[in-house]
């Protein structure tokens, strides 16, 4: 942990941040697995999975019965968990379908748009070092509100091939019952290429790891991706009515998560102070083990003269997550142009947004809250422009059409005008 106050080191940590690339290995190892499940489908999940997970599977056994997911042993309080999170998601979610549009065109006529639901979309939920069961309702209950009827999840079993009850138990209250178990890499990329037993879907959404992410970077146009996510970011912005302990913990929060980065970016020097000395003594009491000391290492205390400036740092260093604890939260987000979810005021920890409060989790990373967002019902939808035109705009677009033909050599084209003309209305 760090508290930085020169201009030059503030610039120095900037200048460090960039997107997450893979390197020249992982490449190969995800351009290998897409090889071996486009040549042997089934078998290559099954041979990956018993080669990284420590399970055998057939590809019978692939699938998840129904029957295993009617008789998951979930927790009463995480069954009624689930349930709470579904219920805000799902209204979050409503809110953002789009109407479709129609108006007068300008030279007669009319244009619009209209949306349509991919037809089948593809959910990966990580088990891996924790079973993210949120990432279901996350990823799920979008798809669902856009309209998708054929909507499949996939998610690494343990050694004797159990899926996490947990999951199961949010599929089950989903009512997915097409649910695929097995190492999580060659199963995206089953998902996205199709194979005898998972049909090919048109939409892969969800968390992941590493090499998931990059299995979902180069299979990008066999189908859509939701987005392409690296390591858990968050950043507070906090002046000095904001409580030392509540961004210490908020902080900590985050950077327990593996290879996350962090910051708080404070207008008050005596406040950077207090909440470092909280963030050392959670981490060596109440929460002692729950960071690793890498995590710890990429935690960042700017100090910076006034709001304004902290908006601007926050704006180029885009982060997944933003929170805002200051005398005027509404008056800072004014000035925020890039964060993937903001958190406002004190009551709104960011592990309200990672669990329940409605938005989907699955967030940009690296930067990229600068120029994308995260998951939504959008994610599943498709725009289609529409377009009549009646004889009147036809006549007063056809010279327009016939210039442009003529300029971009596509003589065809400008016949499509021409031979209406010749023709005349019936």
């Amino acid at each position: 942990m760090k508290i930085i106050e020169s201009k030059e080191a503030l610039d120095e940590l900037l200048k460090s941040r960039k997107s997450e690339r893979p390197n020249a290995r992982l490449k190969d190892t995800v351009s290998s697995i897409i090889k071996s499940v486009i040549k042997e489908g089934d078998a290559a999940v099954c041979d990956y999975t018993a080669q990284f997970d420590k399970c055998e599977l057939s590809p019978s056994k692939l699938k998840v019965s129904k029957r295993e997911i009617e008789n998951a042993k979930c927790p009463p309080e995480l069954e009624k968990a689930i349930k709470n999170a579904a219920e805000g998601i799902r209204a979050f979610h409503e809110k953002q379908l789009r109407e479709p549009w129609k108006a007068d065109g300008p030279f007669g006529g009319a244009f619009g748009e209209i949306y349509r639901p991919v037809r089948r979309a593809g959910v990966y939920v990580p088990a891996g070092t924790a079973p993210l069961v949120s990432s279901v309702l996350m990823s799920v209950i979008p798809a669902q509100v856009a309209g998708v009827k054929s909507i499949c999840v996939a998610t690494p079993c343990n050694e004797e091939g159990k899926v996490n009850p947990g999951i199961l138990a949010a599929c089950k209250l989903l009512g997915i019952y097409e649910l695929y178990r097995g190492h999580g890499p060659s199963l995206v990329a089953a998902m996205c290429l199709g194979t005898r037993t998972i049909e090919k879907v048109d939409v892969i959404a969800g968390p992941g790891s590493a090499a998931v992410t990059e299995m979902k970077r180069q299979l990008f146009g066999a189908v859509n991706v939701d987005l392409i996510a690296g390591p858990s970011e968050s950043l507070i912005i906090a002046d000095e009515t904001a409580e030392p302990r509540f961004v210490a913990a908020d902080i900590l929060s985050q950077a327990e998560h593996h290879g996350s980065q962090t910051y708080v970016i404070t207008t008050s020097k005596k406040f950077a102070e207090a909440a470092s000395a909280e963030i050392v003594s959670l981490t060596e009491n109440e929460l002692s083990g729950a960071v690793e000391p890498a995590g710890l290492d990429r935690l960042n205390i700017v100090v910076v003269k006034d709001l304004k400036e902290a908006a601007k740092i926050s704006n180029l260093i885009a982060p997944e997550h933003l929170q805002i604890m200051t005398k005027d939260d509404e008056g800072v987000l004014d000035m925020i142009t890039n964060a993937g979810a903001v958190f406002l005021g004190k009551w709104t920890p960011v592990p309200m947004g990672d669990f329940a409060f409605g938005p989907s989790h699955v967030l940009p990373t690296g930067a990229a809250a600068a120029f994308m967002s995260g998951l939504s019902t959008a994610t599943f939808l498709k725009r289609m422009s529409v377009m009549k035109a009646d004889e009147k705009g036809f006549k007063n677009m056809s010279q327009t059409m016939e210039v442009f033909s003529r300029y971009e050599q596509l003589p065809a084209h400008g016949f499509t005008s021409r031979v209406r003309k010749e023709k005349g209305p019936k």
